[in-house]
């Protein structure tokens, strides 16, 4: 504790070393988190899992789990640069029954390629329309999306009227169908799919100039205007980056599924969210990680799978759902006042005059 002796100021400050010493603490404990936490509660999961029941590790087991993660974390990954850029896409999960619905559509009318036209064309006008409402209408991304959660659902049950889109039986060994249950050696189609996704996101964000400027305006949005940044063309990128991202895990969703209707996915937005709040990317803007929402999807997915295979039923898991989103937003929101409060003690040991 320190105390204050009148006439002298430099009473007042804590020593240096000490103070340091205790910020660095801080400082290391909150980066270990921030790049391996997740993947060490993956790593438990599973460990408790393979405990649980012996065939939870069987090659079947995690080729399912694999597959399931796919059209999952290919949207996170998206939903990860809306965070980083500041802002979120609550429709999401009307856009996968929508364009789920137009794929299982366009594949009566033309076949697989018409199928595939249909998801990833489908999911990029929704992504248009929710950038248009954002940028050009200026309407809050919050109030936009959610809005739009509603609009896409109504579309594909009008769609849908009389019954579910669905893929015939008989249409088992198309190519179309094959895209969701295909290997490559044991590993899932969709989920090297996925991956291939996450490392072009990746180089997209690291590499571009376009993928700059969304961090950059995410990190410090006034800062960015006076660089030249346009607003308008940052944001309508972003959620551009969200439609395809949900047409391409369309793709890896409905050929396993084969039915879709306005109720497909109902609260997908919420998983999403999850993952990537997770993962380490903060509601605040500016910050996220890709690697982390890798293993937040993961471990989702994971976690889904073991209270599926226990009985667990859809009303509880829906619970356990709600309560790691609240431990992820809790784990936000504790390490941002952490660092809220590690950047006034800096700025005030900078202030202190040192002795000598």
């Amino acid at each position: 504790m320190t105390t204050r002796t009148e006439g002298d100021s430099r009473a007042t400050a804590p020593h240096p070393a000490t103070e340091t010493r205790s910020e660095r603490a801080r400082l290391d404990l909150g980066r270990a988190w921030d790049r391996w936490g997740i993947t060490a509660c993956l790593v438990v999961l599973v460990v408790v899992g393979a405990l649980l029941d012996h065939s939870f590790l069987s090659l079947a087991n995690v080729q399912s789990v694999l597959t399931e993660s796919a059209y999952l974390g290919i949207v996170a990954a998206a939903m990860t640069v809306a965070i980083i850029n500041g802002t979120f896409d609550l429709s999401v999960g009307g856009q996968l029954a929508l364009v789920s619905v137009l794929s299982l559509l366009g594949y009566g009318i033309g076949g697989t390629w018409l199928a595939v036209a249909a998801a990833v064309l489908g999911g990029l006008a929704c992504g248009g329309v929710n950038g248009a409402l954002v940028t050009w209408l200026r309407v809050p991304p919050f109030v936009a999306t959610l809005g739009m959660l509603f609009v896409f659902r109504g579309i594909a049950y009008l769609l849908t009227s009389d019954a579910p889109a669905t893929l015939d039986y008989s249409e088992i060994d198309s190519g179309y169908a094959r895209l969701g249950s295909t290997l490559i050696g044991s590993v899932p189609l969709p989920f090297i799919v996925m991956c291939v996704f996450f490392g072009a996101v990746y180089l997209f964000l690291r590499r571009t100039a376009a993928g700059r400027r969304v961090v950059a305006f995410g990190s410090s949005p006034e800062a960015a205007r006076f660089s030249g940044v346009s607003a308008t063309r940052v944001r309508f990128l972003v959620f551009g980056l969200l439609g395809l991202a949900v047409g391409i895990a369309v793709l890896t969703y409905i050929t396993r599924i084969w039915t879709a209707d306005g109720g497909t996915q109902d609260g997908f937005e919420l998983r999403v969210i999850t993952a990537a709040v997770l993962g380490g990317a903060s509601l605040r803007g500016g910050k996220g990680s890709l690697v982390g929402t890798f293993s937040a999807v993961l471990l989702v997915t994971v976690l889904n799978n073991l209270l599926v295979a226990h009985g667990v039923s859809a009303g509880a898991q829906q619970m356990v759902l709600g309560g790691v989103l609240i431990v992820a937003l809790s784990i936000d929101g504790v390490r941002s006042k952490y660092a809220a409060r590690l950047r006034a003690l800096f700025a005030r040991r900078r202030a202190v005059p040192q002795p000598g």
